[in-house]
């Protein structure tokens, strides 16, 4: 299994590229939230955080098969197989964290035109 310590450091990488980015976009939340009450805010937060949850996972396996991928069947280099795929899937990351914010800001939209 040549290509298992580069597919974990692409996976962790991954990981810490998209905390990073759903911090930032955490901050931007709180400010779109402004002017919600707490009911609302928490409820797009949770939505938020659990659809980030879930595009994180995804991204963290995507990135370790797209590395063992690289690897084993194309035979590229491994240093150049976890680049690849830590930015491939960080940049579909990002964009599932993105749209999650939008999302979530439905939801607290929904929840106070509820009231």
């Amino acid at each position: 299994m040549p290509s298992k310590i580069p597919s974990v450091i692409s996976s962790v990488l991954t990981v810490i590229l998209l905390i990073v980015f759903g911090f930032m976009l955490t901050i931007g939340q709180v400010i779109m939230l402004n002017g919600f009450s707490e009911r609302e805010g928490n409820a797009s937060f949770i939505t938020a955080f659990a659809c980030q949850g879930v595009g994180m996972i995804l991204c963290a396996i995507l990135a370790w098969w797209l590395t063992k991928l690289f690897i084993q069947k194309f035979k590229w280099n491994k240093v150049l197989s976890v680049i690849i795929s830590v930015v491939a899937t960080t940049i579909l990351g990002s964009g599932l964290a993105f749209v999650s914010l939008f999302i979530s800001i439905g939801v607290a939209e929904a929840i106070w035109q509820a009231r």
